[in-house]
């Protein structure tokens, strides 16, 4: 079984474009019609953004992952059985990952409705759900952390499982970054996930009398948590593997560079300066697997919900300012 939010995606190159923007429409719509003030553009406009992109963005990763196993096949000490376990791992995390995570979204949810003090109390001491309004904000608070939970805990595990299978890599070029590239890319790419939804964040406080950093701390618990797992879990085995790699090759030329200690002949000095020349490379050579590209991409991507969140408290109190 398929995480529930892939069968939210239209099929095809463009499904996820497509199905992202059908959805945000939908959600507006159904916002508008329920509570009907154009209020609801600030928090109501996170809701819709947040339930359109991150089940559209789940199915871009996702296809970038099936497509890096695949990329990967010719690199591997596997087996085709074994590449085809391992690829349906990565597509079925099964039903009771689902609602476990469901589960833990939900109680979030509750905990994040409970901080914030969404529901208000009746003096009889029942809770008030007259409004639409709030009837919307609660539910759109529970859809959004349940979606987020997922989609947060079907990356990890198939981010998981594309870090295990470095491990089986036939053979450790330390000169070259381009075996390693799918796994850069998936690490890279799923990053998007959650700063997309970070730079969403100051639709939360934009014309709110809440403090912006109340709004937003729930939010920034889980994701700044997992952006780091997203980035490192597909990379930490290639990189004690390129590790181990180029410690062994060190050892080896010092090994015979301690038999060279005293050079008698002008073979002895060739042999010397070339064993210090590859040493000195070698020692220059980065043991993680990405290249300047990649890194350049992940430093932009993580200096987008800064800027949003800038840009945001600029223009609110520019408004505030007006008023």
């Amino acid at each position: 079984m398929k995480a529930w939010t892939l069968y939210l995606v239209f099929p095809g190159r463009y499904g996820p474009l497509a199905s992202g923007a059908a959805m945000l429409t939908m959600w507006i719509l159904i916002q508008l019609w329920l509570v009907g003030e154009l209020f609801w553009a600030s928090t109501g406009l996170f809701f819709a953004a947040a339930l359109a992109y991150l089940p559209a963005v789940h199915a871009h990763i996702f296809n970038l992952t099936r497509a890096a196993v695949v990329e990967l096949s010719g690199e591997l000490a596997l087996s085709p059985a074994q590449q085809s376990a391992a690829l349906d791992r990565v597509q079925h995390p099964g039903w009771r990952y689902q609602i476990i995570f469901a589960l833990i979204g939900t109680c979030a949810a509750v905990m994040h409705i409970e901080y914030m003090g969404l529901i208000t109390q009746l003096p009889d001491g029942s809770m008030d759900l007259s409004s639409n309004m709030i009837k919307v904000n609660i539910a759109g608070t529970l859809l959004s952390w349940v979606t987020m939970t997922t989609v947060i805990a079907n990356l990890v595990r198939s981010n998981s499982v594309l870090g295990d299978l470095a491990k089986y890599f036939k053979q450790v070029d330390l000169f070259r970054k381009q075996p390693w590239q799918p796994l850069a890319r998936v690490a890279i790419a799923s990053t998007l996930a959650l700063i997309g939804t970070n730079a969403l964040f100051p639709l939360l406080f934009i014309d709110s009398g809440t403090s912006s950093a109340v709004k937003i701390l729930p939010g920034m618990m889980l994701t700044a948590p997992a952006i780091i797992a997203m980035v490192m879990l597909p990379l930490s085995s290639a990189h004690k593997l390129i590790v181990a790699h180029k410690t062994q090759r060190l050892e080896a030329i010092d090994h015979a560079l301690r038999r060279l200690t005293n050079p008698k002949s002008m073979v002895d000095m060739q042999g010397l300066n070339t064993l210090l020349a590859q040493r000195s490379h070698l020692e220059k050579v980065s043991t993680w697997p990405l290249n300047l590209d990649n890194v350049g991409r992940l430093l932009f991507y993580l200096f987008i919900p800064p800027l949003t969140w800038v840009g945001a408290a600029l223009i609110e109190r520019l408004v505030d300012g007006f008023v």
